[in-house]
């Protein structure tokens, strides 16, 4: 097998096989050439091109979400690594594996006016779980040594002690081309971490069964979460306490009949005496981010006497200033070992909730009945028709809002960038996770504005016939019409909301995708019964909407849940 002729690029590959990693992103370059040469070369790793550094980034984002294991990243030297930047501060904050690695020029170059040379040294700080600088040219034993014990510890944090992205700065000399017979299989001394299942003390779990059964109000609130029968398991066992509410969202991806899955349909006409009725003694929490900003409003002003965040990494955060417990378990870890402890307390509790859900399902189902054309008309059509099968991506922005209005328990899993909540790559994390999955049927949902700023993720020969795209266009951000404050300012078309007149199609011809295209309401439910049906792949589907109207309907939808107390 030829690999570089470089020992210390050599070592960086084969600790990184031996380490398990089998996934590499790769960005176009020259400087990151004998790293190319190598992993391309090397039977553990499957190579994918992207070129758009940027795109790539979340490409990579993607793969490691659906695989569930480390994917890396290589680009060249200067601002190549910049463009990975969005795409890491998503995975430090949604704690995904993404092993980072930057070319560099030779470090005696940097600042002297050379050629594609910038500091790259801790490029990252602020979004990376820990960096490290590498050197490519090392060829002395103790250096190799370090390069090993580097990748060692980068790759035990990236993967479990503190989960996320860590970078690898490799600086490397020309020159950059020449390669070398070498054994793919040369034994590696590499390291890897071993970890326990962590045990809460008897004494400790006896004062928290204590707090739960002394409070007639328990709530346990599921941010975002992937896919995880156990958890599923242990928070349906809670609902069987008449003290517990479960509430969750779609990003959650746990669904039953007791839990409460459309948060601000319930709560969005409560005022602040009727809202301390349904606020928690002790508020749980478990998972990522949450969507609904009105209950992270209503929990904050209720500040309630207990509150437990449960986490395996970021247990101190203190989202709803009331933080009593701080939990370092993975959730379904700490509920199995918390259920043999706890006992029934009478409460109304959990009745009070489901009587407000099914009152509000009532409401939201009348309305859906005799709805306008417009957003929240096309998201009620979507999920009535979307396949049982599907793995749905989210847009940020009003679609992972509207998304929260209807009933999510259909999709097989729902996944949304909700880290840094951007919108620079729900498309690549999508085309990323199809890859991944290519036995798995996925459908990305996207704004106009969100999907265009996002086009190059389709400009790769990466095979995704197993993805569609649904773009709801109302000619712009419409985001800003729908929250206060920008729809009171004579700037919000051009600058905030950036309004503006395209559609998809002549791109879609350009990269090989079909695509359909909505423009009212009679065409929209026989065409997305055509998107959705097997036999249709690699589609884009347009649907077109007025920005005008969908403001109105949605204001419409909030004024018939007030009144249908």
């Amino acid at each position: 097998m030829e690999l570089s002729d470089k020992k210390g690029v050599q070592h960086i590959v084969m600790a990184l096989a031996a380490l398990g990693l089998k996934e590499v992103v790769i960005c176009p370059g020259s400087r990151n050439a004998p790293l190319v040469i190598s992993f391309n070369r090397h039977s553990a790793f499957k190579c994918t091109s992207i070129r758009d550094e940027r795109s790539a980034a979340f490409f990579a984002l993607g793969k490691a979400i659906e695989l569930k294991q480390p994917v890396a990243i290589l680009c060249t030297s200067g601002s190549a690594a910049l463009n990975f930047a969005p795409a890491i501060a998503e995975a430090y904050y949604q704690r995904i594996p993404l092993i980072v690695l930057t070319a560099d020029r030779p470090k005696v170059w940097t600042g002297q006016g050379d050629g594609q040379t910038i500091n790259q040294t801790d490029i990252y700080r602020n979004y990376i779980r820990k960096s490290f600088e590498i050197n490519g040219d090392a060829t002395s034993e103790n250096d190799l040594w370090y390069l090993n014990r580097c990748l060692s510890e980068g790759f035990n944090i990236a993967t479990y002690s503190d989960k996320g992205p860590v970078h690898f700065n490799i600086p490397v000399s020309e020159p950059l081309y020449g390669t070398t017979a070498a054994d793919e299989n040369k034994l590696q001394k590499v390291f890897r971490e071993i970890t326990a299942e962590k045990h809460i003390p008897e004494n400790e779990m006896e004062l928290l069964a204590k707090q739960f059964s002394e409070c007639k109000k328990v709530m346990l609130l599921v941010g975002q979460h992937l896919p995880d029968e156990s958890l599923q398991t242990v928070t349906e066992q809670l609902t069987s306490f008449e003290n517990v509410v479960v509430l969750t969202e779609s990003t959650s991806n746990i669904h039953h009949s007791g839990f409460i899955e459309n948060i601000d349909r319930c709560i969005t006409h409560l005022n602040d005496k009727e809202a301390k009725a349904f606020m928690p003694d002790l508020l749980i929490t478990a998972g990522g981010a949450v969507v609904s900003k009105r209950i992270k409003k209503l929990l904050r002003d209720a500040s309630p006497k207990y509150h437990w965040n449960v986490h395996p990494y970021d247990s101190a955060m203190d989202t709803y200033q009331a933080l009593t417990s701080a939990i370092a378990l993975e959730p379904n870890i700490f509920f199995k070992q918390l259920l043999p402890y706890i006992q029934p307390t009478t409460s109304d509790y959990s009745l009070r909730w489901n009587k407000l859900k099914n009152e509000k399902e009532h409401a939201h189902k009348q309305f859906c009945a005799d709805v306008a054309y417009s957003d929240f008309k096309v998201f009620e059509t979507v999920y009535k028709t979307i396949p049982s099968s599907t793995h749905l991506h989210l847009a940020n922005s009003s679609v992972v809002r509207y998304a929260q209005l209807f009933d999510n328990s259909k999709t097989a899993s729902t996944w949304s960038n909700r880290g840094t909540s951007g919108i620079d790559g729900s498309n690549s994390t999508a085309v990323g996770a199809a890859a991944a999955s290519p036995d798995k049927n996925f459908v990305l949902i996207t704004g106009d504005v969100t999907f265009h700023y996002d086009k190059n993720a389709f400009w790769t020969e990466t095979p995704v016939e197993n993805l569609k795209v649904i773009i709801i266009n109302n000619g712009g951000g419409g985001i800003f019409r729908i929250i206060p404050g920008p729809d009171k300012i004579a700037e919000r078309e051009r600058f905030i909301e950036t309004s503006m007149a395209t559609n998809a199609g002549h791109l879609a011809a350009h990269y090989g995708w079909n695509y359909l295209v909505v423009k009212n309401e009679q065409q929209l439910e026989p065409l997305l019964k055509e998107f959705f049906a097997p036999s249709t792949t690699k589609t884009i589907l347009e649907i077109f909407t007025d920005a005008n109207q969908n403001p109105l309907v949605l204001e419409q939808y909030w004024k018939f849940l007030r009144e249908k107390k």
